[in-house]
This record gives C-alpha cells, structure tokens and sequence, in this order.
C-alpha cells in the first residue's frame, strides 16, 4: 500500500514539472524555433489588384519614373526676327577688337570701337557674304550667314593716331574659325570681310536662319562702344 502511494505522489510530481516546463517555453519574452517561410498566395502576384485593395506604393527597389527634361525658356529671345536689324551713324574712332562668347540662350559676337562715339551698323542674313568694295564671295561654315557692317574704320585706318601697319585683320582673315567653335550651339565661323569707304564688314557663319538682335552699348568705365550681335539657339524663346 506504501509503495502505490510513493508511485502515485511521484507521477504527480512529473506532470507537475513538465507542465511548469511547456508553461515557460511558450512565453512572449523567448524566441521559439524559426518557422517557414511565407510563401505568398498567387493572387497577390497578380498586376491588378481587386478595386477594394489599396493601391500599392512604391518601394525602394522600384524603377524611377523618368521624364525628359522640359526645355529652358528664353523670355528674352521671344522677340527677336530673322529681319534686318540696322542703326544710321558712322564713327572715325577704331574698331579694334573681335570677341564671341556663349550664353544660356544664345551666342553673342561682340566688336570693339576705342571711343564712345555713337556707331552705326547694318547686320542682315545673306545668302553668301561678299568683301566690301570687291563683291568677292566670303563663305561661312553653317546652314545660314550674316552679313554684319560695323560703320567705322578698323585699327590701323582711324584718325587716332595707330601705325598704320597695325591693322585689325586682312580681308579674309579669321577671327574663330570652325574649329576653334566646334560644340557652340548657334556660332559657327567669323571672318573680315574688309574695310571700304570707312566701314568694315565682317561674315558670321551660324547654324541656321535663328532669330538674332543688334545694338550698341558703351561701357562707362574705359569708354568703348560696342556691337553687339546675338544669335538665339532656337525659335519660338527656347534653349
């Protein structure tokens, strides 16, 4: 009878033990063993989700959108023409100076006259520019060509005092030619088309038949006139 009861008391004991045991494996606080993966349902590997389903946002590994960049407004070329652009007046203070830069909206050709005088000018499309005084043909790189008269003496012919063998440039002679221009947008070759009759011309080789402006400035610190002759990169105001 003794030894039942030692039997009895000590299954007892046991189940006690191991239901304190299961009781702890499964508290919040213990990471219990991996389980498998999820596998996702094959709905949700479809392109379109059911109308009541949120609509899925992007995620870090999703493509960009990309669109392509919209154009550059050139507010300031909007009203430029292909049409002459002329202004009366003559100067006998030199031309001394050719320059061409670039700018967002447009290439620029600058000439230099050593005095604040007022200058005329005549800039105008040409089918082929022509030497002043011989006619003789001046051909441009590019699919258009200004003919640009500056109406004063160059270096050398002016009544200031310069040697006369130190002349601007000889008819035909380059200011930029081609290459020194290679990736410009709009400019493409200048050169002197000569020097008659006290003005000097010049022919200005650009991409196509683009919009353009001329007109003179004087800068205040050292007294220079200049023309300036900008060519837009485009039509219709932009880049």
């Amino acid at each position: 009878m003794l030894r039942n009861m030692r039997r009895t008391t000590a299954l007892a004991a046991l189940t006690i033990a191991l239901a304190v045991t299961v009781t702890a494996c499964s508290g919040g606080d213990q990471a219990g063993p991996p389980g498998p993966p999820s596998v996702p349902s094959a709905t949700t590997a479809t392109t379109s989700p059911p109308s009541s389903a949120p609509s899925p946002q992007p995620t870090a590994t999703s493509p960009a959108v990309t669109r392509p960049p919209a154009p550059a407004q050139c507010p300031e070329t909007r009203n430029w023409t292909t049409a002459p652009d002329t202004e009366a007046g003559w100067s006998r203070e030199a031309l001394y100076r050719v320059r061409a830069g670039r700018h967002a909206c447009f290439d620029r050709v600058v000439f230099d006259i050593n005095g604040p005088s007022p200058v005329g000018f005549d800039v105008r499309y040409v089918p082929v520019p022509t030497a002043d005084g011989s006619g003789h043909p001046i051909p441009v790189a590019g699919g258009a060509a200004l003919q640009v008269v500056v109406r004063t003496p160059p270096q050398g012919f002016d009544e200031q005092g310069h040697q006369p063998g130190r002349i601007l440039a000889r008819t035909g002679d380059h200011f930029y030619t081609p290459h020194q221009l290679a990736g410009w947008r709009t400019l493409r070759e200048v050169r002197f088309g000569g020097f008659f009759e006290g003005q000097c011309s010049f022919a200005v080789g650009v991409r196509a038949k683009l919009p353009m402006r001329a007109f003179t400035v004087l800068a205040g610190r050292d007294q220079v006139r200049r023309v300036v002759v900008d060519i837009a990169h485009s039509q219709g105001g932009s880049s």
